[in-house]
């Protein structure tokens, strides 16, 4: 018997993970793990953002954690690259993974408001996630 493909969600080239609670397999459990890295992240560097990967499944995109640096005497901010991960394994990929800016959304989420939507993802009904309607 032959089994029917499904065709792969798309994943908007600006994405990020908010945008794809609905598609992911397991969101908490994805989020927790991109929490994680962006914990290390941050312990290691002082700051952590993660951004999704839009060449991949929707239900578990690679993603990309990065840090970002200010120079204190011209405030000039750089982006650097810590890891690219699997979002199916969460193990880290390959450094030539990371190079291709196509594989990677612009948009990017700070470790403040991943760790605000594991809350909301783990308790919906909390006062802060609803949505009031103003009719």
């Amino acid at each position: 018997m032959a089994t029917k493909r499904v065709p792969p969600t798309p994943i908007a080239v600006d994405a990020t993970i908010a945008d794809m609670i609905e598609t992911l397999d397991k969101p908490v459990e994805y989020v927790r793990r991109v929490l994680e890295k962006l914990e290390r992240c941050k312990r290691a560097h002082g700051d952590a953002q993660v951004r999704v990967g839009v060449r991949g499944r929707a239900e578990a995109p690679n993603y990309l954690i990065e840090y970002v640096r200010e120079d204190a005497r011209t405030r000039e901010r750089t982006t650097h690259q810590d890891a690219a991960y699997s979002g199916s394994t969460h193990r880290e990929l390959a450094p030539h993974h990371i190079e291709a800016a196509a594989n990677w959304s612009p948009e990017e989420m700070n470790i403040t408001a991943v760790s605000a939507l594991i809350g909301r993802l783990r308790n919906p009904r909390a006062p802060s996630s609803q949505t009031y309607n103003e009719d």
